[in-house]
């Protein structure tokens, strides 16, 4: 059967008021899908008797910060606040922005808008300088940096459509830092050869474990028949003398056609996440998360968590971080008060079961904000992106940040000091400590004038404040050339931040797509 891929189609509205109306349209074309037959595979699926359900929703904690959203509806205010500084953490505003429409599980997000970039900020010095994490087998369409993941000396970058075992089966290429370079140690293949799989598609690293994502993998029913398209699957592979071993294939309990299952994973410890973010839940494509603990010697699932009241195309799960007992799940889609605004849901986990605790909003979310798209986690924070909102200018972009006292309350809104139109500022937010890295893929090079080229922005957290530090840009901008998309991805740990370019031009060929290592003291 042919196989969803992305679309390409996202279709941009920007209206400003108390102006002469002016549209952009934008448009992209798909590669079809060749028909390709599943391959037979054999997969080990760890024992899930003995999960829990807990139940899906328990009673929400009350607020205690008057300045902070509610946890089941946005608190925006009334009136408009005057606009921020650049580079300043703002509480709210009021401004609610035009429809964008979105076609359901055409993945909106990845798309070739273009938009006139607005007059191009003074150049800025870089940070720090990157190293270019080169992939042993670079190709053409690999789209290479769409994942990438850091844990202390290893780096992992996901090239989904990578065709070494067949047509956009995928890969993953593991570094490891070596004195003051990185070294490719690694080359990860999908264990069973499917087309159109994307293995890699989304990664998760921790404590010398691997997370790989193949959502768009077919997997055989465990009662037998045809079959499941699109039911995708899940990867766990250990560090073991040296060597990267995979030790565990997950697959939900009742495999459903396109439910995508590994669309995002996330590991902490002895707990692993995985999205199925196109699941059906009642009735409607809502999605849902699975999450599994170590126990004897095997992954069993410890919960199902979804949408409690679950809406279409409403994309739970497009992205989740785990850490500890809290669970953070995007969902872009959520309509609210507005279509397509985005919410973000927290579970924690407490008495035996994974428990709902609320859905977060932005107080000033407008239509098409797209809240969740990713988010990031690093107790007591939680930051989630927003790239299509109108601030100041049509999807220029904001990331909001909440934080855990005695309950979750929303602490900042952040843009950075060269917010621009167009920018998509916040589609890639990473989290660690004190730290907050941003990608901003869509972002005008202000040198070059390349649209799209992006950047990625570092804030760091002074006297409760998070501060724009600088800004990472391309190792090479111009060899990337326009639309390289560098901000697509990020992550940090500790001085390590890696980036990826999904769609940069290499001397591979065109949109064979880098990832980039910076090391910032």
């Amino acid at each position: 059967m042919s196989r969803p891929r992305w679309l390409w189609a996202l279709l941009c509205v920007l209206s400003l008021p108390f102006a002469v109306a002016a549209a952009l349209a934008c448009s992209n074309d798909s590669d079809s899908q060749d028909e390709s037959p599943a391959a037979a595979q054999e997969q080990a699926e760890p024992d899930q008797s003995d999960g829990e359900q807990p139940p899906e929703q328990s009673e929400e904690p009350q607020q205690s910060d008057a300045a902070a959203p509610e946890q089941e509806q946005s608190a925006a205010t009334d009136d408009a606040d005057d606009p921020p500084e650049r580079g300043s953490t703002m509480s709210r505003d009021s401004e609610r922005s035009e429809p964008q429409q979105q076609d359901a599980y055409s993945d909106p997000y990845a798309t070739d808008a273009e938009a006139p970039p607005s007059d191009a900020a003074p150049p800025r010095e870089a940070i720090a300088d990157g190293f270019p994490l080169h992939p042993s087998a670079p190709a053409a369409h690999d789209e290479y940096g769409w994942s990438a993941v850091a844990d202390g000396d290893i780096i992992a970058v996901g090239a989904p459509y990578h065709d070494d075992v067949a047509e956009d089966a995928g890969a993953v290429f593991v570094f490891e830092r070596r004195g003051d370079e990185w070294v490719e140690t690694a080359k990860l293949l999908p264990p069973f050869g499917e087309a159109e799989g994307w293995f890699g598609r989304w990664l998760a690293l921790d404590e010398g474990r691997l997370v790989i994502g193949a959502p768009y993998e077919d997997v055989a029913p465990p009662t037998g028949g045809d079959w499941i398209v699109d039911a995708g699957a899940v990867y766990v592979y250990e560090q073991v003398g040296g060597e990267w071993l995979r030790t565990a294939t997950l697959l939900p309990e009742s495999p459903t056609p396109g439910a995508s299952f590994g669309w995002s994973v996330a590991i902490d410890g002895d707990r692993l996440a995985a999205s199925a973010w196109a699941e059906t839940v009642g009735e409607e494509l809502a999605g849902a998360v699975y999450i599994y603990r170590w126990q004897k010697g095997l992954w069993q699932l410890e919960a199902r968590v979804a949408p409690p009241e679950p809406q279409p195309v409403h994309q739970f799960g497009r992205d989740i971080e785990l850490e500890d007992n809290v669970l953070v799940v995007g969902a872009p889609g959520d309509d609210g008060e507005t279509p397509d605004a985005g919410a973000v849901f927290v579970y924690h986990q407490y008495d035996f079961a994974w428990n709902y605790t609320g859905r977060f909003v932005a107080p000033d979310g407008g239509e098409g904000d797209g809240l969740g798209t990713q988010v990031a986690l690093s107790l007591p924070w939680f930051a989630a992106g927003a790239h299509g909102h109108d601030f100041d200018d049509w999807d220029a972009g904001a990331v909001y940040v909440w934080r855990l006292d005695d309950f979750w309350a929303l602490h900042s809104r952040i843009i950075p000091s060269d917010l621009a139109l167009g920018d998509w500022f916040g589609y890639a937010p990473a989290l660690q400590g004190d730290r907050l890295v941003v990608g901003s893929p869509h972002r005008a090079d202000p040198e070059t004038g390349r649209y799209r080229t992006g950047a990625a922005y570092l804030f760091e957290l002074e006297d409760d404040e998070w501060v724009e530090r600088g800004v990472l840009g391309p190792v090479d901008p111009v060899l990337a050339g326009e639309q390289a998309e560098f901000g697509w991805v990020t992550d940090v740990y500790d001085d390590v931040i890696v980036v990826g370019s999904w769609l940069a031009d290499t001397d591979a060929g065109e949109d064979a797509g880098t990832a980039d290592a910076f090391i910032v003291e």
